[in-house]
Order: structure tokens, then C-alpha cells, then sequence
């Protein structure tokens, strides 16, 4: 004898299959509560007809919604609520680094569950606690207290809203525990040493790659990816020695474009020294006027490429420990710190949003530096 399959119990506030009218003839009643209080009810031979004829009803009154939202799967949720709600008042990169975590964390995590089924028990052990025990994907690591805590953050958002607008009673995130930041997880910068930088340069002279003029000008410059690969000839003043940063590439859509503006909607002067200066003259001369410097044409360069590529030449100069191409902006900044150049003119440089960030993010290069000079006190 076969086995009866038991149904799943129909997810609150969906309507419900009763007895209808004529029972007696085995027909099904399809019966929801709508927004204003009141009950309508359909009948049919079928749960299906039944409910079909619900829908059709539906359909001719568009101002009649079937209640709270709470049956949406949040995959359906989340996405609709960041393209409508949450995406407001962000920069496109922060836009795009959001969509890329709901699509690689939110929805493979929590999107198969209704809204009315999140509660604070699925969250912590089906988003935090999975993070937080499961190896990164990419790096095969332990996810960082950052990594877990942007979807978190993302999740508590969008269910924040949910319950403003009251599809939701209750924010469910309210309750759930994120793990403790550890030492390890804290943002640490990785600049190369006076040796390991050589050695990069003279990797980056194999011609293995046409990028590699791109990772020399970041090692001399210290500009972000995005803003040496939006560089054109008349961005380029020679006899001046100052590069006009006014624009990055970034992603957007999964594909890579230029943008007009810097990270921080600053424009600026990057000053230059000789050994820059031939660097540009050089490629200047194949490039044409309205192209990039980076890739020598009209078509914006791949950032994930240029990442990969810049580990490849690491392992060419025998670097390890790499964290990414950032590190050669670290690189360029430290070296001016030791150098003793000032820390503002250090952040102008960097084309950071205030002084004190400079002093944060190198914090431990200045207090090094500082330590050098109280040595070098004699009396």
C-alpha cells in the first residue's frame, strides 16, 4: 500500500481550503482575510480551480493585495527590497559590493526560507553560525567577523523595513548573536618591503602581461585599481608632474565601467617624482588620445583580471603572504611616512576623506617612525 504523503501545513496568512457550500457535491472553498478586515471566499470542484479563481479575481482588483507579504520567500524579499528600499542613498560600489553578498551569502543562505519563517533560531544557526563555522568558499579560510556581519547587517535591514510596513510583527534579527572579533579579523595592512618592492619592479619588467605597466604606476603613485585604469593622456601633466585623479572604473551590473568621480568624490593632484615621470612618457607614446593608459584602448579594463595578474607576478618576485593589489598603495604610503613626508600630505596624496583616517590606517608606521626620532635625541 502506498504511503500517504503528509501535506505541509500552509504558511500563515495565505488563506485556507474549507468545505464549501456544496460539500455534499465535493466542492472546495478557497477563503482569505483581506487588508480591510474582510473575508472573501471561492469555491470550486478542486483546491486548485478554487484558488484559480481567487487569482483571476485578484487580477481585476489591483488595489485588493492578499494581506501582509509574509509568505514571500525572502529571496524574492530581500532582492526587491534592495533594489526599491535599501539601495537609496548608497554609492554605487557600496550598491554593487551589497547586491554581490545578498547574492552570495542572503539569498544561498536564508532565501529558501518565507518571511514568516524567519525567526531568530534560523538565522543565527543558518547564516551567522554556518559562517562562522563553514570555511570561506574563495579562500578556503575562516570567514572574517566583517564577511559574516555585511550579510547580517544586510538581513537586519531589510526585515527592519519589513516590519515598519508591516509585513513582519517582529524583527527576528534583534535576538541573534554575532560572534566576537577576533585580533586576526581586525583590517591589517601588508606594505612590501624595500626588497620585496624591488624585486616586484623587476618582475614586472618580464612582459608577461600588459598590466604590469599598471602595477609599477600604483607602486610609484599610490592610486587605487579603479583610478589608474580611468587614466587618459590628458590626465597627464609632464612638466608639472602631477597626475588630474578625477574618476575610477568600477563594477556595476557585473560589468566594469568608468565613473567620474573618485571613491570619496575628490578630486585631486597626485605629485610625481622622475622615475614616474619616464613611466608616463613611455606609454604615452602608444597611447591613443582618447583611450585608457592602462590597456592602450577605449574599453575599460577587467579589475578581477588585474587582480589576479598582480599575484601571479608576486609569485614571480618570490612575495608571499599576499593579500591583494591594495597592498602596493600601502606600500607606496608607508614608504612616504618613512620618509618623513607629512601626514596630511600623505592623506592628500592617498585621496583619502580626512587626515585622521590616514592616521588610522597607518597608525603603527607613524608610531614607528616617531620611536626613530625620540632615539635619535641626544643631548
Amino acid at each position: 500500500m502506498e504511503q500517504a504523503v503528509k501535506k505541509q501545513r500552509r504558511a500563515k496568512g495565505s488563506g485556507s481550503f474549507v468545505p464549501g457550500k456544496g460539500a455534499k457535491e465535493g466542492k472546495i472553498m478557497y477563503r482569505v482575510l483581506l487588508p480591510n478586515g474582510k473575508r472573501k471566499q471561492f469555491e470550486g470542484k478542486t483546491e486548485t480551480e478554487a484558488y484559480r479563481k481567487y487569482k483571476d479575481w485578484l487580477r481585476g482588483h489591483p488595489t485588493e493585495k492578499e494581506g501582509k507579504r509574509e509568505t514571500t520567500w525572502f529571496a524574492d524579499y530581500v532582492n526587491e527590497w534592495m533594489e526599491n528600499v535599501g539601495k537609496l542613498g548608497l554609492k554605487t560600489q557600496s550598491y554593487e559590493r551589497n547586491k554581490r553578498t545578498i547574492r552570495t551569502y542572503v539569498v544561498p543562505y536564508l532565501g529558501k526560507y518565507r518571511l514568516i519563517n524567519l525567526d531568530t533560531k534560523t538565522i543565527q544557526t543558518e547564516l551567522v553560525n554556518r559562517m562562522t563555522n563553514e570555511p570561506n568558499a574563495k579562500t578556503g579560510k575562516p570567514n572574517s567577523f566583517s564577511t559574516i556581519k555585511k550579510p547580517y547587517d544586510i538581513v537586519n535591514a531589510c526585515l527592519k523595513y519589513a516590519v515598519k510596513v508591516g509585513d513582519i510583527t517582529s524583527n527576528p534579527c534583534e535576538n541573534v548573536v554575532l560572534p566576537k572579533e577576533r585580533k586576526t579579523d581586525a583590517k591589517q595592512i601588508r606594505p612590501l618591503t624595500d626588497d620585496e618592492a624591488k624585486r616586484f619592479l623587476s618582475a614586472c619588467e618580464v612582459g608577461m602581461s600588459q598590466y604590469e605597466w599598471v602595477y609599477k604606476l600604483i607602486l610609484y603613485t599610490g592610486l587605487r585599481m579603479g583610478e589608474a585604469c580611468a587614466l587618459c593622456p590628458a590626465d597627464i601633466h609632464l612638466s608639472e608632474k602631477y597626475i588630474d585623479v578625477h574618476g575610477t572604473i568600477i563594477e556595476q551590473n557585473e560589468k566594469y565601467v568608468y565613473q567620474g568621480k573618485t571613491k570619496t568624490n575628490k578630486n585631486r593632484r597626485v605629485y610625481f617624482n622622475d622615475a614616474t615621470k619616464s613611466l608616463l612618457e613611455e606609454r604615452l607614446i602608444y597611447c591613443p588620445k582618447n583611450c585608457y593608459l592602462a590597456n592602450l584602448n577605449k574599453e575599460t579594463v577587467n579589475l578581477a583580471y588585474l587582480g589576479r595578474e598582480y599575484k601571479a607576478v608576486c609569485k614571480r618576485a618570490q612575495i608571499s603572504d599576499v593579500r591583494g593589489l591594495h597592498d602596493l598603495r600601502h606600500t607606496y604610503a608607508t614608504k612616504l611616512i618613512r620618509q618623513g613626508v607629512d601626514i596630511k600630505t600623505v592623506s592628500e596624496q592617498l585621496g583619502h576623506s580626512t587626515v585622521s583616517f590616514t592616521l588610522k590606517t597607518y597608525v603603527h608606521t607613524v608610531d614607528a617612525e616617531k620611536a626613530k626620532k625620540m632615539d635619535a635625541l641626544n643631548w
